[in-house]
């Protein structure tokens, strides 16, 4: 089987020999399995062969039709002398002799010869302290790092690059679990997220760098800064419901996106109007709720519901913004999903102690968005905004 992946330069060049009925882009002396990647300065083969049964012979010979003569190669890391390839000018074909078993045999035709490394490590830090490290793997395309943070989140922080190189800032990425920037604003020394990002408690990292013929990595170290932790919610005493409240009910949503939430009257235990919001996942997906108040003023919000987890985070939105300190809150376990008693808490989110501030609304409707984040469930029951 032979499989081709081919450069467009290199592509032009060999379609316009094909004219002159030029000979197969791979030709071996011995049958096996071959392929070959084009790109603009080499050819990459990978091949498998045995030998022949009864044969003590130790190479077979493979000819690679190039666009230009080659000029370098490497078998496996091992650049080989000049004298190991042979050129057929008539058929444009390196000729080389290889060793039965699986090889991996990189022909170039232009630049001087290069692989990229094998691997490095790329230290994480947190402020000015080294949390980890990323293990960076290379392709001739670029380089992937992947790593841990131990000890941190969950929160909110701003994710910096030092640069050990020049790399345009369009082609690095780092994905934080599964939230990924890829909008950087240059600092002095390396680049900075455009805009902070959610990071769970030990967050996975994966630094992607697209740049040909890396020699190193072009990330010196990446450091997570600013970390903000996630605003706690406090359980109200005895869940008494606070006077002048505005309820909504949770299953009374007005607009929901990503996993379908789900809503079955009877399904849990006391809950209000006798039905309530379950299976809201912290994937992305999200609720919006409409609010009617009846005067301008400040206002606290409040939130029945259950948690069978060791918690849940949440993004808060109120009119398509998300006030300071609801970037990210977090939702305590209760003890269970509300299938039994005491199950339900209802939980202040503003205006309590070491809690985001009051909510400064107008008389009049309002729209309040949860989105789910950090994979974590949460059972709703019901919304409040009730005066500060």
């Amino acid at each position: 089987m032979r499989r081709c992946v081919i450069s467009l330069a290199a592509l032009c060049s060999l379609i316009a020999c094909s004219a002159h009925a030029q000979p197969p882009l791979l030709q071996s002396s011995v049958p096996g399995a071959f392929s070959v990647r084009y790109l603009t300065d080499r050819a990459i083969v990978s091949a498998t062969v045995a030998a022949p049964e009864g044969s003590d012979a130790a190479t077979y010979t493979l000819r690679v039709r190039l666009p230009e003569r080659v000029q370098w190669g490497y078998l496996g890391r091992e650049l080989l002398p000049q004298d190991a390839f042979g050129w057929d000018a008539t058929g444009s074909r390196a000729t080389v002799d290889l060793p039965f078993g699986t090889t991996r045999l990189h022909l170039g035709w232009a630049g001087d010869p290069c692989l990229p490394p094998e691997s490095a490590q790329v230290p994480l830090m947190v402020g000015a302290e080294q949390a980890g490290s990323l293990r960076a793997l290379f392709s001739l395309e670029g380089m992937e790092a992947t790593g841990r943070a131990t000890g941190i989140g969950p929160g909110i922080a701003d994710i910096s690059l030092a640069l050990a190189d020049d790399i345009n800032p369009e082609a690095v990425s780092v994905t934080i679990d599964s939230a990924t920037a890829d909008d950087w604003r240059a600092v002095e020394g390396g680049l900075i997220t455009a805009a902070p990002l959610i990071i769970g408690p030990d967050p996975l990292l994966t630094l992607r760098a697209r740049s040909r013929n890396l020699t190193a990595s072009p990330i010196e170290r990446v450091v997570i800064e600013n970390v903000r932790p996630a605003t706690a919610t406090s359980r109200v005493p005895g869940d008494a419901m606070p006077e002048g409240a505005v309820l909504v009910e949770a299953e009374d949503f007005s607009d929901a996106g990503g996993t379908p939430v789900r809503v079955e009257p009877g399904s849990h235990h006391d809950a209000s109007g006798n039905a309530c919001v379950f299976t809201f996942i912290g994937d992305g997906s999200w609720l919006e709720w409409k609010v009617t108040l009846p005067t301008d003023g400040l206002w606290d919000l409040y939130a029945r519901a259950a948690c069978g987890d060791i918690g849940a985070w949440r993004v808060i939105s109120v009119d398509g913004e998300t006030p300071a300190g609801l970037e990210l809150v977090e939702f305590p376990g209760t003890g269970g999903w509300a299938r039994g008693p005491g199950q339900w808490w209802l939980m202040r989110i503003t205006g309590g102690e070491g809690q985001p501030g009051p909510l400064e609304l107008a008389a009049g409707e309002h729209t309040i968005r949860m989105r789910g984040v950090l994979d974590r469930h949460l059972n709703m029951d019901y919304l409040l905004l009730a005066p500060h």
